[in-house]
């Protein structure tokens, strides 16, 4: 007879099994938490960068004073309570990248232009000129634009200029005519906004000019002017010098490695370069960074060390760094201080001033380091893709590294053979690390990634590091003797192999994947589950993976356009699937907007670059009044002549009517209607349909209102 007794028990005993196990994992966890305590401040730019991405992506302006109160609330219970601080203090920090977004944003504000103003008369200081093979582009400091009031003139311009070379310098004051408009707003709604991103560089109108620049005469030029100008007129004539010595893109991407200025590089080339994975070797990036100062560094300390008193009385090491850390700063000048050349420059110059305080740098902190100062100084930047790629592929690669170090074999050959197959593994290593980590953003900004950039990249890395680059430097070093033409050729020929590499990899099927445009929700969690598994020390970091299955969920179950109007609301784009069930693209009118339509088709996850879109004529039902299409059980009607909108909106689900539609014709369509004036005030819009549902949504609901979707 079994004792009744004897369930009891046994429950007892499986609480008693539940309450250790649950104890264990507690101990457990508490002391992984133990070991992290001490990579707490690689999460300060993280916090930081979380306070200013929610600024930005609020739809009005907040409080100036909430986020300041919350972040004293923080600090004081960090305060208050020591053993419980991280996250008051962490908290605190968010809400301080809160804030240094919304300080930024009140600093750079500056006048834009509401409307397009045509033929008018321009006077400012020519700033900066990007030249390319077909126009120059001049960022301009404006003082006067015809009659425009001090108080609506933008404090820069950006135009265009498709005549001959003229003899205007930066620093320059310049006068000539050009017809001008505000910075253009998304071409989709939720696609890229350049007028947020021209706002912080306080650019508050776009054109293009209509005669040529002619230099002012002037007494007196402020110092600070004269040194900006020297150092832009010192890029521009550099890059002039490189691409006259090696013309053709190779020497243009020889120009743009040395000087930021990529505006001569063929959109070939840059396609080329995207679609085989070697998009990063056109930034001035860690990379480049590294190669230049590291190069300085050896030559210096060898070259010191050829003298045998200096080099045993003398701390030539410490000296080199020096040198290295002003070549540094001087490339960054050169270069145009671009985001990553930025933080290639921190996390160098913390490596270099290590060295001579005789201290050791910590690669993760000095990641942290960088980015910390660049969010505080340029909040904005959370939001570049620049900036994004950047210090996702470099977090991932030292965090790596750091875990492969503590595996290393001690006793492993150093034999020229293993040496050589270690930095083959090491350079395929590296462009895989890089790849996925870069790999979200890319499709997220891009709608596309490069898939077979490792074989790219293993032959085009040690190009760039022992051919292109110490080739441009030592043609730096001798260009005042007037005998760099060569070496920039010598330069030129290295790239001419990567350009070669580039193409065959460009040319071979599936080298591209495009996706769907992606919400920014599942961007947000990859971002955060890389992070985990990057900081993190502990064996609770592979909990990072676990974001994979709910961002893919977020990304399957967004919902995709299937209609887009543009944002002058001259024309339409249909999204279907051809008889062999896959994606195509179809415009109303082909002639207008080519940039437009690649945004659309890229939203939509159509390769722009090997798919032409198709006339909307040849997909839907069209005549000369218009067309109309059928979409999972909606009809969608276009209308581009005022003959045609009643029948249209009698029969239709959705009317766009490329033209104003007066207030007692909207009244009487029984339609959802957008027509041009819509466009005019919203912007572009898009239109999704869902088992014969339509909802429409524009670009002003998208960007909300802020200080920079005000024109």
């Amino acid at each position: 007879m079994v004792s009744s007794a004897a369930p009891t028990v046994f429950l007892w005993g499986l609480r008693r099994r539940a309450r250790d196990l649950i104890a264990a994992l507690g101990a457990r966890i508490a002391e992984w938490a133990d070991e992290e305590a001490a990579r707490i401040g690689l999460w300060i730019p993280v916090a930081l960068g979380a306070g200013a991405a929610l600024y930005f992506l609020l739809k009005t302006e907040p409080s100036p004073f909430a986020a300041p109160l919350l972040a004293m609330a923080a600090a004081a219970i960090g305060w208050r309570w020591p053993a419980r601080r991280t996250a008051p203090m962490l908290a605190a920090v968010f809400c301080a990248g809160f804030v240094a977004a919304d300080l930024r944003t009140y600093i750079v504000a500056a006048p834009a232009l509401t409307r397009e103003i045509s033929f008018v008369e321009v006077e400012g200081r020519l700033v900066a000129i990007d030249e390319a093979p077909k126009m120059r582009r001049l960022l301009i400091e404006t003082t006067k634009i015809d009659d425009l009031p001090t108080d609506e003139t933008p404090k820069k311009i950006r135009v265009s200029w498709r005549g001959k070379e003229f003899n205007a310098l930066p620093g320059d004051l310049i006068r000539m005519r050009a017809s001008l408009s505000p910075p253009p707003r998304p071409a989709a709604p939720g696609g890229f906004d350049f007028a947020r991103q021209l706002y912080f560089q306080r650019i508050g109108a776009v054109g293009f000019a209509v005669s040529p620049p002619v230099a002012v005469p002037e007494t007196h030029r402020p110092f600070v002017q004269q040194a900006r100008a020297g150092i832009e007129t010192m890029r521009v004539n550099l890059s002039r010098r490189i691409i006259a010595s090696a013309p053709g893109d190779s020497g243009a991407i020889v120009a743009a490695v040395v000087t930021g200025k990529r505006g001569a590089i063929s959109e070939e080339a840059q396609a080329a370069f995207r679609d085989a994975g070697l998009a990063h070797l056109l930034a001035i990036s860690g990379l480049h960074m590294g190669l230049a100062t590291g190069l300085i560094f050896f030559i210096v300390r060898a070259l010191l060390a050829l003298n045998e008193t200096i080099a045993l009385t003398m701390p030539i090491k410490k000296w080199a760094a020096g040198a290295a850390l002003f070549s540094g700063v001087a490339y960054l000048m050169i270069s145009g201080a671009a985001w990553s050349a930025q933080r290639a420059l921190i996390m160098s110059s913390i490596f270099f001033i290590a060295i001579i305080a005789d201290r050791r740098a910590l690669s993760l902190r000095n990641v942290a380091i960088a980015a910390a100062v660049i969010l505080i100084l340029t909040p904005e930047a959370v939001l570049h893709p620049g900036f994004q790629m950047s210090f996702a592929a470099v977090t991932a690669l030292i965090a790596a590294y750091e875990w492969s170090s503590r595996r290393l074999d001690p006793t492993r050959s150093f034999s020229a053979v293993a040496r050589l197959r270690r930095y083959v593994l090491g350079i395929a290593a590296t462009d895989t690390i890089s790849a996925a980590a870069t790999a979200p953003y890319s499709l997220y900004h891009f709608s596309r990634t490069a898939n077979f950039g490792l074989a790219a990249n293993i032959i085009s890395i040690p190009l760039m590091g022992f051919w292109v680059m110490p080739a441009a430097i030592f043609a730096l070093v001798l260009m005042p003797l007037g005998v760099d033409a060569p070496l920039w050729k010598l330069a030129a020929a290295g790239v001419d192999i990567m350009l070669s590499a580039a193409r065959w990899t460009m040319d071979l099927p599936g080298s591209v994947s495009v996706f769907a445009h992606w919400p920014p929700a599942a961007l947000g969690v990859l971002t955060l589950g890389g992070l985990w598994l990057c900081l993190m020390s502990a064996p609770w970091r592979l909990g990072g993976l676990a974001v994979l299955p709910v961002a893919a969920a977020l990304i399957f179950a967004n919902p995709h356009p299937a209609v887009f109007v543009s944002d002058d609301g001259d024309n339409a784009g249909v999204l279907f699937k051809t008889p062999e069930g896959e994606s195509s693209f179809a415009v109303y009118d082909k002639r207008k907007g080519k940039f437009d339509t690649e945004v659309w088709m890229e939203q939509a996850g159509i390769d722009v670059r090997r798919v032409t879109p198709l006339r909307l004529a040849d997909y839907a039902a069209c005549d000369l009044r218009g067309c109309a299409a059928a979409i999972d059980g909606a009809w969608i009607a276009i209308s581009g002549e005022r003959s045609g909108f009643e029948d249209d909106c009698a029969r239709a689900d959705a009317v766009i009517a490329l033209y104003p539609v007066a207030k007692p014709e909207r009244e009487g369509c029984n339609a959802l209607l957008i027509d041009r004036r819509d466009a005019w005030n919203s912007g572009a819009h898009a239109l999704y349909v869902t088992r014969g549902r339509v909802r429409i949504v524009s670009a002003t609901e998208q960007r909300g209102v802020r200080p920079w979707s005000k024109g």
